[in-house]
């Protein structure tokens, strides 16, 4: 076998594995983007109605109720296809910004609660923009960025209870748009 067949079979298992990924990784990232994005608004509305800082407590239920959804989700469907360098690595990335994201917000709840959102924000574009990259996917990769970017500012300036729709506003562009796009294009 010459190096450039071995290059090609490489690049072929690589690009076989991105497919694999987008074709099975769809329904978790709407599951997760539904979940955020009623909590967003489960924070919103009684912190709009009492004022009340207390209320953003309710966004540490976030990663219970996911991973309670998605173990019930998991036993109820059986995920096709092997394993692999894309989703594995993916995976990763998402489980590095759930524990990220839930100690950051632990430790600042304590220390510095108004900065909570800003860069709980931040790591979510990240983690956006890395599975676009890795996928090669630009949509996901800009959303990551303007999530990242213009989600953070968008915190930094609005310093009230209406920026907690921010968060609404990521989950749509972040994971359940792109949930859907992999969806419809694995079908």
């Amino acid at each position: 076998m010459t190096p450039e067949q071995s290059l090609q079979i490489i690049s072929d298992a690589i690009t076989k594995s991105r497919r694999d990924f987008e074709k099975n990784s769809g329904t978790p990232m709407i599951t997760w983007g539904v979940i955020v994005l009623v909590f967003s608004f489960i924070v919103w509305i009684p912190l709009r109605m009492t004022g009340n800082p207390l209320w953003n407590f309710l966004w540490f239920a976030i990663p219970v109720v996911g991973v309670i959804v998605s173990l019930f989700k998991s036993k109820r469907t059986e995920i096709q296809g092997a394993r692999n360098f894309i989703n594995e690595t993916i995976g990763q990335v998402w489980i590095g910004y759930g524990i990220f994201a839930t100690v950051t917000a632990l430790v600042l709840a304590f220390v510095a609660p108004q900065h909570i959102g800003t860069i709980i924000m931040s790591l979510l574009g990240y983690g956006t923009f890395m599975t676009g990259r890795l996928l090669k996917n630009a949509y996901i990769t800009a959303g990551g960025m303007i999530t990242g970017i213009g989600g953070t500012a968008l915190l930094l300036l609005l310093e009230t209870y209406d920026a907690t729709l921010i968060f609404a506003g990521a989950s749509l562009l972040c994971l359940i748009l792109p949930g859907i796009m992999m969806n419809r294009k694995a079908r």
